[in-house]
């Protein structure tokens, strides 16, 4: 597997992730007895935070190939 395909798989389950806590805070919010505008900006605000902590600690990560896919070195036949 390819370092970009890695990264791209982390940087999905991050956003995913990050949905999923914002609309949990918006819900809880709205639960409280926020209003609807206080609810929706309070989950925009958690996933977009989220997000970029998210995306910050996935970068701190050196992601490398595992050359499980890589074709084998061709070798020069001498004789």
């Amino acid at each position: 597997m390819s370092a970009n395909h890695k990264r791209l798989i982390a940087f999905t389950f991050c956003v995913l992730i990050s949905l999923v806590l914002g609309f949990v805070c918006g819900l809880t919010a709205a639960a409280l007895g926020a209003s609807p505008l206080a609810a929706v900006s309070g989950g925009g605000a958690a996933t977009v935070s989220l997000l970029g902590i998210g995306v910050a600690a996935i970068a701190l990560f050196d992601f490398a190939d595992s050359g499980a896919n890589a074709p084998a070195a061709r070798t020069a036949v001498t004789r």
